[in-house]
């Protein structure tokens, strides 16, 4: 009977974690869906989650990037946001906007100190960096430089 209830519980919880964006994947990183990440804002974590938000208008080209030499490439949508659960390594985001391009630290732990947060917008004008998702400094222009 307790095997069954194990197998009942794990089946349940299987389920919760595919529809709330949740994986049992083999990397150390984990996708999170956006509105969860709320629930985390004052709580002390372990881990570094990293956002980027696409401040482009629907009338903006299409802006994507690749995650630390990751394929495929992503696509974000604007206003929408890509969110990342993951580990106090370096992480390096090669971002690309119609012919533009612009390649930075989406985490560098020698410049985010304490900081576990850490949030990228990205603009027609520029990508900007934040810790509490409110205040913004920009940290990049786009170029035409080869970024690939």
């Amino acid at each position: 009977m307790s095997t069954w209830i194990h197998v009942v519980f794990f089946l349940l919880f299987t389920m919760y974690l595919v529809k709330n964006g949740l994986s049992f994947g083999n990397s150390s990183e984990s996708s999170i869906i956006p509105s969860m990440i709320h629930h985390f804002n004052d709580t002390k974590i372990n881990i570094v989650v990293i956002t980027i938000t696409s401040g482009m208008s629907s009338s903006d080209p299409p802006l994507s990037f690749f995650y630390n030499d990751q394929q495929p490439r992503i696509y974000l949508e604007p206003e929408k946001t890509f969110t990342k659960f993951t580990n106090f390594d370096r992480k390096v985001i090669l971002m690309f906007w119609d012919a533009l391009c612009i390649i930075f630290y989406g985490y560098d732990p020698d410049s985010e100190g304490n900081h576990q947060r850490i949030h990228w917008l990205a603009k027609p004008e520029g990508l900007f960096h934040s810790w509490d998702n409110q205040n913004w400094e920009k940290k990049k222009t786009w170029n035409n430089d080869d970024c690939s």
